[in-house]
């Protein structure tokens, strides 16, 4: 049994499920912060709650500096923070895998272990969160525009920034790939382009593409969180001045863990909470991707019959 691939499968499932069910677990509304109020138990025993508060019967996660519930707050960002995530993967892999395939099949030499430096690979040299910065930095904060158009226009960025290393990395597969027998072979009896792309190549490479898959959505999430130290959002990033806050329109996680850096020597709940689940998250990503090679590794390993 494959319990890596077993266990990234539960935590994934787990996970998207509470992004598309959340909602119907949401306890307390994300506009009905928790008042300031006297309360008294059923000893007589009079206290004064004011946010923030720890996890408890009411708040099982706690709330934030301003007493809104943390848990509707990840229920609600779940959804942004994993279903971007994926979409950006797909993107990268898709219109990365098309070019890496034709790349790698019209090629004029066959692959080689080293080869000098190309405009893909120079292109790949070029640091990812730079460029993004350089381009979202004047539009995420305190933006016009809606947290759906800036979530589009993140992932266009993201994914056009991502699709070079999977161009490479296709494309070196393909390389290798068109050399062997049966490709030869099938070019030999003149099969065209379209078929020994279709019917060769892609059910060669498409194991390959869901472990790609997955491993990008796993570098996007970390990415997520890179961009979160500096205020970039997904969604965007709402600016206070007095004081000086950011805090994410979408509640996706990693803004909630930035937001919540700030609450760690008196709070810990607050940046803990979120920290936790985004985790959870990039780990079961980590152990799917792990366990897919491995079944795959087994699935083409000829096991030896002496």
């Amino acid at each position: 049994m494959n319990k890596t691939l077993l266990a990234g499968l539960i935590l994934t499932t787990a996970i998207i499920g509470v992004a598309i069910f959340g909602k119907f677990f949401i306890r307390h509304d994300l506009d009905e912060p928790l008042k300031i109020h006297y309360a008294v138990d059923s000893s007589g025993k009079g206290t004064i709650v004011a946010p923030p508060l720890p996890p408890g019967k009411d708040y099982p996660l706690g709330t934030d500096y301003y007493g809104y519930d943390l848990m509707t707050r990840i229920l609600v960002g779940a959804k942004y923070t994993i279903f971007l995530a994926v979409a950006i993967a797909f993107a990268r892999v898709f219109f990365g895998g098309i070019a890496g395939m034709l790349l790698g099949y019209f090629a004029r030499k066959p692959a080689k272990r080293r080869e000098p430096a190309t405009t893909w690979k120079l292109l790949n040299g070029i640091p990812i969160f730079l460029v993004i910065w350089l381009l979202l930095a004047g539009l995420s904060i305190n933006s016009s525009l809606s947290p759906i158009r800036l979530c589009v226009v993140m992932g266009a960025v993201l994914a056009a920034v991502g699709i070079p290393s999977v161009v490479i990395s296709i494309k070196e597969k393909t390389e290798l790939i068109r050399e062997k027998p049966f490709i030869l072979a099938a070019r030999s009896i003149g099969t065209g382009h379209r078929k020994m792309i279709g019917a060769h190549l892609f059910p060669h490479l498409k194991d390959s593409f869901l472990i790609l898959i997955v491993q990008e959505i796993v570098l996007v999430l970390t990415l997520f969180g890179q961009l979160a130290i500096f205020h970039l959002f997904v969604g965007g990033t709402v600016m206070t001045f007095d004081p000086i806050e950011y805090n994410s329109r979408t509640n996706e996680w990693a803004g909630l863990i930035a937001a919540g850096r700030s609450s760690l020597d008196v709070y810990p709940w607050i940046l803990f909470v979120p920290l936790a689940a985004y985790l959870v998250l990039i780990l079961g990503f980590q152990l799917l991707a792990r366990g897919l090679q491995t079944l795959f590794n087994q699935k083409y390993t000829k096991p030896s019959r002496l």
